[in-house]
């Protein structure tokens, strides 16, 4: 390879942008009859919105399918503790929507090279299928390592280097280009099944995280909670509520430690890292201890008025905890398991 190619090279591009529909990307010169001629050609496609001429550098159908291909066998190959039956079921899965969504891909692809935009409203499946890709926040950083096979001079290779913020570094997805009548055409993803394995594993390593210092905090502050819940029967059982005296008590044991634990609680499921397939029963948490904390205002308030109303209310939300709660569970043992 030649020395300006080689500084060419170092400035990088995104060569990617068929499979991320997105990204940033260079300007190099070189000859026209090189695998680096082809990867110019997509960036400068895409600067001047031409469909045609990407479509001539890349061979979107032969690139998505290669793609696809390796997110399926990526998203099932991740997990050691599923049997190979497992496996080969989320492979079938994924691959039965094959056709529509290497369909909508390619028709997305062209969308977003003619416009430079992705309508998300019509592109929810495609932009799903990035999300577990962990393309979306993929930040393609370079080109490298462009050389033409020795063994069949009409086929070349390149890594495209992509920084996943999820894996908290730099992977090189590997790129295969092939050359027809003096002219190169990127044509597959080689690499892609590693890097969306290497990106469900991470995802389940920070779920797995999650789940367990969630569950640490909401375990220990139960403890606290069954504490109170002992300390009003004991005050309960000592004198009325008919009294004063005793309605001051539960007041201020519903003041200074339901109501509080269930704060400080909340503070501290809400200063956790939430995975993205953690938000569903996050937002269960976070819900559980609003209900929790409105239960315990409404008590108190009880406390004060004797009001059948203000008793009711605060009983609807005291059964709404406990559904919440049951849901919240099943939710957390299911993805555990």
């Amino acid at each position: 390879m030649n020395k300006r190619l080689k500084k060419s090279l170092g400035a990088g591009l995104a060569a990617l942008a068929v499979v991320v529909a997105g990204g940033g990307y260079y300007y190099f010169h070189v000859n026209t009859d090189t695998p680096a001629y082809a990867i110019e050609a997509v960036s400068k496609s895409i600067e001047h919105r031409d469909v045609k001429e990407f479509n001539r550098a890349v061979n979107v159908d032969s690139v998505l399918d290669s793609g696809y291909e390796g997110l399926a066998d990526g998203l099932a190959a991740v997990d050691s503790t599923a049997t190979p039956e497992t496996q080969e079921t989320l492979r079938n899965v994924t691959r039965m929507l094959r056709e529509p969504m290497l369909a909508s891909l390619k028709s997305a692809v062209n969308s977003y090279v003619a416009t430079g935009t992705l309508n998300p409203k019509e592109n929810v499946g495609v932009l799903e299928i990035l999300e577990r890709a962990g393309l979306n926040g993929a930040e393609i950083r370079d080109v490298k390592n462009v050389e033409v096979n020795d063994a069949d001079k009409n086929e070349a290779f390149a890594d495209v280097i992509v920084y996943q913020p999820e894996l908290g570094r730099d992977f090189p997805i590997e790129i295969i280009l092939s050359r027809k009548d003096d002219r190169w055409q990127i044509t597959r993803v080689k690499n892609f099944q590693e890097y969306v394995a290497q990106i469900t594993k991470a995802r389940r390593e920070q779920l797995n995280q999650y789940l367990a210092q969630a569950a640490e905090i909401n375990a220990r502050h139960d403890v606290t909670i069954r504490a109170a819940e002992s300390k009003y029967g004991l005050i309960l059982s000592a004198g009325s509520l008919a009294q004063d005296k005793t309605r001051a008590e539960l007041k201020t044991l519903l003041d200074d430690t339901f109501k509080r634990d269930w704060e400080a609680r909340k503070q501290e499921l809400f200063g956790l890292h939430v995975p993205k397939d953690a938000e569903t029963l996050h937002n269960l948490y976070m819900r559980i201890c609003d209900v929790w904390i409105d239960a315990a205002q409404d008590y108190g308030r009880w406390l004060d008025d004797n009001n059948a109303l203000t008793i009711r209310a605060a009983e609807d939300k005291i059964h709404q905890a406990q559904d919440l709660t049951s849901d919240a569970a099943n939710l957390a043992k299911r993805m555990t398991s």
